[in-house]
């Protein structure tokens, strides 16, 4: 059961690593008013390559950082935990956002009926692209492709051109192989946008590139109004907290373009267990 919000209390943005800064830069744009406070945590990043079981534990404490803050909502801005929310939103009193859900979403309203989808490999072994879609249109057809490097290249900063472009040669070509005219691919992990620059470059037959950040954002819009829980202050505070390397995120928060952060502070990593 979802508690009552004051419209005072924060915006949560959650991710396993940097990649939902992506989130916290469309929440900005669409919502000046709101706090929010972001929690990367980088340390057992990426969490795409890793058991449920172990990411599953992961995730719950990382949520658990967001309540102790005390936010009304949280938007996970991580795919690969997002394919799991079924199994840890009833463990939480307030609204928990699947960036998936949004990204599937957005293709269907879009009026797509062919997509790729590059992700992490668990986003893509779980299929839930397929199914998300498939619920509203059985006729979408979902090509989906696992990279194992991209987001950790990401994560670290590393933006070295060949190096990105290579392991974006070896996945996308891969997913060109099963279907050559494909022209709209979802980007299944919030670090990837980050590479848009070099996909565009590489594969200019790709007019749409999907970035499910821009639906989750404009879905907690929605659910704010319809709760009338918008904070109308004028400008919001933003608080970023990672697990690893703070000055690699700020860094990161500032090439996303996102607003510069009110406090960045190291935050304690969940515990494997």
């Amino acid at each position: 059961m979802e508690k009552l919000m004051n419209k005072k209390m924060p915006i949560g943005v959650m991710d396993a690593g940097m990649g939902g800064l992506t989130v916290v830069k469309e929440l900005q744009k669409l919502l000046p008013g709101e706090d929010i406070i972001f929690y990367g945590e980088g340390k057992y990043q990426p969490y795409g390559n890793r058991s449920e079981d172990v990411i599953l534990h992961l995730a719950k404490q990382n949520i658990e950082f967001l309540k102790k803050q005390g936010v009304k909502t949280v938007a996970i801005g991580c795919n690969t935990i997002s394919t799991l929310i079924d199994k840890y939103q009833d463990d939480f009193d307030f609204k928990i956002f699947s960036i998936v859900q949004a990204g599937s979403d957005m293709v269907l309203d879009m009026g797509i009926e062919k997509v790729g989808v590059l992700a992490t490999m668990f986003t893509i072994e779980s299929g839930c692209y397929t199914r998300l879609s498939h619920a509203r249109n059985p006729k979408v057809s979902v090509i989906g492709q696992g990279s194992v490097y991209l987001a950790r290249i990401l994560e670290d900063g590393d933006f070295n051109r060949e190096r990105i472009d290579n392991e974006l040669k070896l996945c996308i070509d891969q997913m060109l192989q099963k279907e050559p005219d494909l022209r709209a691919m979802v980007l299944g992990c919030t670090h990837f946008p980050m590479a848009s620059e070099n996909i565009h470059r590489l594969y200019p037959q790709f007019t749409a590139l999907i970035n499910p950040a821009e639906a989750q954002a404009k879905q907690v819009a929605e659910y704010l109004k319809a709760e009338n829980a918008f904070n109308d202050q004028k400008k919001g505070t933003f608080k970023l907290y990672s697990t690893t390397n703070c000055e690699t995120y700020l860094s990161a928060a500032r090439r996303i373009g996102c607003n510069e952060p009110d406090v960045v502070e190291l935050a304690p990593a969940p515990v494997m267990g």
